[in-house]
């Protein structure tokens, strides 16, 4: 646990982080190209007295420790969402993205703990590698991390995130360690190509309408939960984007349209099973209707899994440090259908995930009128801090 010295340093650099959170958040960037945002970061673990290094073109990792042995890794994401801010904050964002997911805070909890754990880095019983990713809204950073090595030189031997989350009826900076096992669901993102004839809307009979056919595809598909998987899974599939035809011209069929959507899964097989069956499904009833359908899978991400031990370690360790008052049971149904592409480091070492109560509103993540309390900086730098060196220490 933390040493109380520990904690009044960590609470000494609260102005810093809020400072540091609001130029973030004032300055956001999507996806795996994160130029400002990197540069920033860099800039402050320099400051600190690292030697950042790059993980594929936006991701960036450092090492704390002097002592060899055992490595744990803290995870910090750092990409924004295309979302326009709606906000009252006199440092909202201008530029037609958001941290409407909490991103902003992550980065700076993660470069608090930068700070702490160099400062007490003579303290370390092994070393702790500091990841600032990118591009996890997208659910691609952590395999670009992966595959330029993250986990490697030196070997991680387990690791954890935290994540901020809107609780309405609960105080921010309430800590929720996750529940062991499979915590949240698999993604993929898709994309259903229809490929028909256009022609005159007054003789449809010349054209092979595209529209037509996918509305067949997008009620076939709601099938497969009822009548193909069995009631005991869960998994939610969704159309959320359908477009075809051209605006102002409703008297013309279309030679084409296009279908997109996620897939969000808690089982591998089940996964498989469904984008199998989506295939299938969606070529034959195009060609029934003598159209051509693609289904084209983009971006996506396994289940995130919670290592038991490591999971019952945490909350003991969190326990110990911050008092048992503090630590809450999450008071929504898991594992959660929503994704997170850690998930991709859960399988390949032991991990776990902790929630951070940072809003008492009713508003849900990825809402564009969101605000995040900046007093939990603070207590998220403590906590990944406190993780880490506890774990070390138990060796």
């Amino acid at each position: 646990m933390l040493t109380e010295k520990q904690k009044r340093f960590a609470e000494s650099l609260e102005e810093e982080l809020i400072q540091i959170r609001r130029h973030l958040h004032q300055n956001p960037e999507i996806g795996l190209d994160l130029p400002n945002t990197v540069a920033f970061v860099k800039e402050k673990l320099t400051e600190y007295g690292y030697e950042p290094q790059s993980c594929g073109e936006s991701g960036i990792t450092v090492l704390a420790g002097k002592k060899s042995g055992k490595t744990f890794l803290l995870r910090g994401d750092m990409d924004a969402l295309p979302i326009r801010e709606l906000t009252d904050l006199q440092f909202k964002s201008e530029n037609g993205y958001m941290h409407a997911c909490g991103h902003d805070m992550h980065t700076t909890m993660l470069l608090g703990a930068a700070k702490l754990l160099k400062e007490f880095e003579d303290e370390l019983d092994g070393q702790v590698k500091l990841l600032f990713q990118p591009g996890e809204e997208i659910l691609s950073g952590s395999k670009v991390c992966i595959e330029n090595h993250v986990l490697e030189n030196p070997k991680v031997d387990a690791g954890m995130m935290i994540h901020v989350f809107p609780f309405k009826g609960m105080m921010a900076g309430q800590i929720m360690p996750t529940p062991e096992g499979t915590f949240m669901a698999s993604a993929d993102w898709f994309e259903i190509n229809i490929k028909g004839r256009g022609g005159h809307g007054s003789q449809p009979e010349t054209a092979i309408d595209p529209i037509n056919v996918a509305v067949h595809i997008y009620t076939a598909l709601q099938e497969l939960s009822a009548r193909e998987i069995g009631s005991e899974e869960r998994f939610v599939l969704t159309i959320g984007e359908f477009t075809g035809g051209t605006p102002g011209a409703s008297n013309i069929i279309p030679e084409t349209t296009v279908m997109k959507g996620t897939l969000r899964t808690l089982k591998e097989d089940v996964r498989i099973q469904v984008k199998e069956r989506m295939t299938v499904m969606a070529e034959n009833i195009a060609k029934a209707f003598r159209a051509e359908a693609e289904v084209v899978f983009t971006n996506g991400c396994t289940t995130n899994v919670n290592d038991p031990a490591l999971t019952a370690f945490t909350k003991e360790s969190l326990t110990e440090t911050f008092g048992a008052e503090r630590i809450v049971t999450i008071p929504i149904s898991t594992p959660l259908m929503g994704s997170e592409d850690f998930g991709e480091i859960s399988q390949l070492i032991p991990t776990t995930t902790v929630l951070l109560v940072a809003s008492e509103e009713n508003i849900n993540l990825h809402n564009p009128a969101i605000v995040f309390d900046e007093s939990v900086l603070i207590e998220g730098a403590q906590v990944y801090a406190d993780t880490a060196m506890s774990w070390l220490k138990k060796g």
